[in-house]
């Protein structure tokens, strides 16, 4: 379990420079392993859903048309079937939701028309309708019965998946670049295997164990490091795994084999490069996936 290679003989405190880590194996450490690609596969779809639903749900009808309302005969312009509907199966539609656009004069005679979406609210053109619009406010205004988006409230629900992909994508990503930093600083050494823990996880029908590795720092103190894993011949396939700990908080250490990335240490301390197409493939979902749906923002609300 002794020192593995001349980068450990700098001072102890000399901790700023660090390694060199190329940019791809960077890149491959920071958005590699579970949580950074679940969370991203999480929020890039769940946002889907948001941007059908949650986007276009009604969150203003409660507060305002909440005060004095007026209420006047308007008269429908047209009404189209949005393709929406509530309720139904696979066999069956359900409820269509409408968009109606309408027509109306407030008190002195000015004329106002307005939009808004009912669940099998129709009416023909030229249909008498019973419009309600805010009293200090006339253009703000609906058909009685009906929204101003195409959804209740209620189906805000869908912010629930790609809020939680996108806190186990940020907590994932931080605890990456924590074990990135370790990387650039770390001392290295070699740990024994001290213990090997089955977990309740499963995945991909393959039971995950908990590692326990001990090693020593480069002044003969002991400590042990714990990783789970469900590919157990990474830390198996040697009498002794390859570690990396921080000098600053020699207990800080990390189980090479298993770091988001796979990066690969030689026998001198150097890091090598990951191909580009390793760091693409785990950038893709949590730089592409957010990127993606800034840019959907930005088309809807900023240009």
């Amino acid at each position: 379990m002794g020192r593995l290679d001349e980068y450990n003989r700098r001072p102890g405190g000399s901790t700023s420079s660090g390694r060199n880590v190329p940019l791809t194996t960077q890149v491959a450490i920071a958005f590699g392993g579970f949580f950074p690609q679940f969370g991203a596969a999480f929020f890039t779809f769940g946002m889907i859903f948001w941007w059908i639903f949650g986007a276009q749900a009604d969150v203003t009808s409660w507060y305002q048309f909440s005060g004095d309302l007026v209420h006047v005969q308007g008269q429908a312009l047209t009404c189209t079937d949005t393709g929406m509907s509530v309720g139904g199966d696979d066999d069956t539609r359900g409820t269509p939701v409408y968009k109606t656009t309408y027509g109306y004069e407030v008190e002195g005679g000015r004329y106002y028309e307005g939009e808004c979406y009912g669940t099998g609210l129709s009416f023909s053109p030229g249909q008498v309708v019973p419009v309600e619009y805010v009293a200090d406010d006339p253009v703000t205004s609906r058909i009685e019965g009906s929204r101003k988006k195409p959804w209740d409230a209620w189906v805000l629900f869908v912010a629930i998946f790609p809020g939680l992909g996108l806190v186990f994508m940020a907590l994932g990503v931080r605890s990456n670049l924590r074990k990135l930093r370790i990387l650039k600083v770390g001392k290295t050494t070699r740990g024994r295997l001290v213990s090997k823990e089955p977990t309740n996880t499963k995945i991909n029908n393959q039971t995950v164990y908990k590692f326990t590795f001990e090693y020593q720092d480069e002044s003969g103190n002991t400590h042990q490091v714990s990783d789970k894993t469900h590919i157990t011949h990474l830390l198996e396939d040697e009498d002794t795994e390859k570690l990396v700990y921080d000098p600053g908080n020699p207990a800080n250490g990390l189980l090479v084999d298993v770091l988001p990335g796979k990066p690969k240490i030689d026998d001198h301390g150097n890091i090598g490069a990951s191909g580009a197409a390793a760091a693409f493939t785990r950038a893709v979902l949590p730089v592409g996936g957010v990127a993606a749906h800034v840019a959907v923002f930005v088309l809807l609300y900023v240009l």
